[in-house]
């Protein structure tokens, strides 16, 4: 007897960019049925899968994005207007320590809302935004949320 894994209720399903695209096309002539993930979540590749699962396994929560993005709207909008070359850069537009602003830009980049770019020449690295609007899937029970970037922000 073949042992049939059954699909776990809350499991988000993977997929590949194409195959949502030709699902959603075989959809619309009629030649499908709509896909099990039709309405809900699909992960675009392993690799999203295991990203937002690890951030939501972080223990991030609302509590803890709100004190960090109240704390630092100073230092996104610095990052966002003047495009800083270095972390050091940064932390002088915005006169804070860099250490400080090393540590918070860390915190940022787990949450997605930032990337840090190394530098070509030397040991610096460069902050960028990689979201400007998010929107929030929050849990109510665990606490535990999760970010989808809803608009990504102009290349610098």
């Amino acid at each position: 007897m073949k042992m049939v894994k059954k699909k776990k209720l809350n499991e988000i399903p993977v997929s590949t960019l194409s195959n949502v695209f030709e699902s959603i096309k075989a959809v619309g002539r009629g030649d499908s049925e709509l896909p099990n993930w039709a309405g809900g979540k699909v992960y675009i590749g392993s690799e999203a899968k295991q990203y937002w699962e690890n951030l939501r396994s972080n223990g991030n929560s609302l509590d803890s994005f709100s004190k960090l993005y109240s704390d630092n709207k100073d230092l996104i909008a610095a990052i966002a207007h003047h495009h800083p070359e270095s972390i050091s850069t940064l932390a002088k537009l915005i006169s804070r320590e860099e250490s400080n602003v090393s540590r918070t830009l860390g915190k940022l980049e787990k949450f997605g809302l930032v990337k840090l770019i190394p530098s070509q020449s030397g040991r610096a690295k460069r902050p960028i935004l990689i979201m400007e609007k998010v929107r929030f899937d929050f849990d109510l029970l665990s606490g535990q949320m999760s970010l989808t970037g809803l608009k990504q922000p102009i290349a610098a």
